[in-house]
């Protein structure tokens, strides 16, 4: 629970023995942190900087992309033309080169 005081505590029941009423639910974020991209403004989206979890940076998202075909793959597990793009749609970067097919069950 992440309290008013801008500490995390384990619960809500500790956050009320410290005396701190509960902001959110969850871990505290610094400013400009983020877990998805609702906890960034709408121009901005949340890139991960290891992975495709955890805990990101708000970033803004680009206005235009070069044609260039440099293919990623997103952490929506779709393949994007460059990084950049890839941005645009507010999606971080898995992998670089195309996502590998998905497999029907």
């Amino acid at each position: 629970m992440c309290g008013c005081d801008g500490r995390t505590y384990g619960n809500a029941c500790e956050a009320a023995a410290a005396g701190v009423n509960v902001r959110q639910e969850g871990v505290c974020l610094s400013e400009g942190e983020c877990t998805s991209n609702t906890d960034c403004p709408g121009s901005e989206y949340c890139l991960f900087t290891r992975g495709c979890g955890g805990s990101g940076l708000c970033q803004s998202r680009p206005e235009a992309c070069l044609a260039l075909w440099d293919p990623v793959c997103g952490c929506d597990g779709r393949t994007y033309g460059n990084p950049c793009e890839a941005a645009v749609a507010g999606v971080s970067v898995l992998a670089t080169g195309a996502c590998p097919p998905i497999r029907a069950p």
